[in-house]
């Protein structure tokens, strides 16, 4: 909002011979004090006849053109402005209201020239400097608009539109942390408001700070109960915060107040699923899927909580109709994996998991899956070369380790088992897995003490673990 200046009457020129001092000085107070009663008709009546009468005096025009601008009547503000400017050049007075009346039409660059000469005019003048800088915002300049907000705030520190527009630029310099000081003190300076409360919300929430932003939006939820886009940022923030009983309370009467708010859904459904409530967080993701149907997160979401109740067949479809509406989500190929291996479906499973590492082929968890699945199929080349794989992007991988090592020991290749069995257990001492198949090794080898040593090893661990134990009772048999 420009701040406009009104027209000192201490400042009047003296009155030309063609009017009677008291009745121009009569016609000013009473229109300077419709101006300030807000009577803004009144006082242009008044103006008017002074202007017919003194056509070219600089107070007359310049009154007229700041009742003109209150009435937001910009062309005649920039007009008579421009005449009281140029019949009384430097007046400050002139150039702030000029310059707002600019503004306001869109002249910006226009604005920015009059509200410097203002400055220049008069250093000390609140005005000039917050309309400056509310200009050179406008124009994108916050580099030289901030200093403006600050020499105007130095001058006025608690005015509620400098302290909004000095954080509103901040904000946008990307100083957050500091434009939240000055929302607050704006907040100070007014008390109540909203849209201020809504900002410093948002700004609490980016520098996560989610109890402070929960705060100020339950504020306004309590200001205004229907608020749904405000429910929603609080059940948002409750949320993050890990509040999400309360997160859930305050998402649901968002999705009541506005049943169409995918996010609402979306995240009630996230806020129930915390909270064990899966049947409620089904109900909420089916909702988000319905009201947005090309959305693939809710729809996994739905996948994922279908496959940990075991839900196959649905699993199955929600992470299906995922993958097509999101081919490149690493989660949702990788859960529709999980689905059809949980499910039996083997060679859907494995090509799943086939499309994972062609999508994702860095992705050592696939891969690592994909070689299990054709280790458990007895496809023992293609498993290979998946463990293979999966060593080449981490060679301590104990499981990749282990599964080679038995590749290997089924091949008879007894060294390169060794050598596998003996890297996994560098990698997991206590895998009693390869502290039994290294005994095999050695058993195999001829080295029967040195076998016997790693089976007893083994039964260190884990003193029920029976291979170990039988091939120890064959050794010793």
């Amino acid at each position: 909002m420009n701040k406009v200046l009104p027209c000192v009457l201490a400042l009047l020129l003296v009155v030309t011979a063609a009017m009677a001092a008291d009745s121009y000085q009569s016609k000013l107070e009473r229109a300077d004090a419709e101006y300030r009663a807000g009577n803004y008709a009144q006082a242009k009546a008044l103006l008017e006849e002074l202007v017919q009468s003194l056509p070219g005096n600089p107070v007359v025009l310049r009154w007229r053109g700041t009742v003109a601008l209150a009435m937001e009547e910009i062309d005649d503000a920039i007009k008579f402005l421009q005449a009281s400017a140029a019949a009384e050049p430097g007046n400050p007075v002139t150039h702030t209201n000029l310059g707002a009346a600019l503004l306001r039409k869109g002249d910006v660059e226009a604005a920015i020239s009059e509200l410097e000469k203002a400055v220049a005019a008069d250093p000390g003048s609140f005005e000039a400097h917050y309309n400056l800088a509310l200009a050179l915002s406008q124009k994108g300049d916050r580099e030289r608009a901030i200093p403006e907000f600050e020499a105007a705030l130095k001058i006025k520190s608690d005015d509620f539109g400098a302290l909004v527009g000095y954080g509103k630029a901040l904000e946008e310099s990307g100083d957050t942390k500091k434009a939240i000081i000055q929302y607050e003190l704006a907040r100070v300076s007014q008390g109540t408001n909203l849209p201020l409360l809504l900002t410093l919300g948002a700004l609490y929430m980016s520098n996560q700070n989610y109890a402070k932003a929960a705060e100020l939006y339950g504020e306004v939820v309590r200001l205004d109960p229907n608020n749904a886009p405000a429910r929603l940022q609080l059940g948002t923030a409750l949320y993050l915060n890990g509040q999400y009983e309360q997160a859930a309370q305050a998402l649901a009467v968002a999705t009541a107040l506005d049943p169409n708010n995918f996010a609402a859904a979306y995240n009630l459904g996230q806020a129930q699923a915390r909270l064990g409530k899966i049947p409620e967080a089904i109900e909420a993701f089916t909702r988000a899927a319905a009201i947005d149907p090309k959305d693939a997160a809710a729809v996994e979401q739905l996948g994922w909580l279908y496959l940990g109740q075991k839900r196959w067949d649905d699993a199955i479809a929600a992470l299906t109709k995922a993958v097509e509406l999101a081919p490149d989500s690493r989660s949702a190929q990788v859960n529709l994996a999980y689905a059809l291996a949980s499910a039996g479906k083997t060679a859907e499973a494995v090509r799943q998991w086939e499309q994972v590492v062609a999508r994702f082929p860095d992705d050592i968890d696939a891969h690592r899956n994909l070689g299990r699945m054709y280790f458990q199929l007895d496809q023992q080349d293609a498993a290979l070369r998946e463990y293979l794989y999966v060593l080449n992007l981490d060679n301590n991988d104990a499981e990749a380790h282990n599964n080679v090592g038995l590749i290997f020991l089924r091949r008879g290749n007894l060294p390169a088992a060794g050598v596998h069995f003996r890297a996994t257990i560098a990698a997991d001492p206590n895998n009693v897995y390869a502290l039994n198949n290294l005994g095999v090794v050695l058993e195999r080898e001829g080295k029967p003490a040195e076998a016997k040593a790693q089976y007893e090893k083994a039964l260190a661990v884990d003193s029920s673990f029976e291979p170990a134990r039988k091939n120890l009772a064959r050794l010793a048999g």
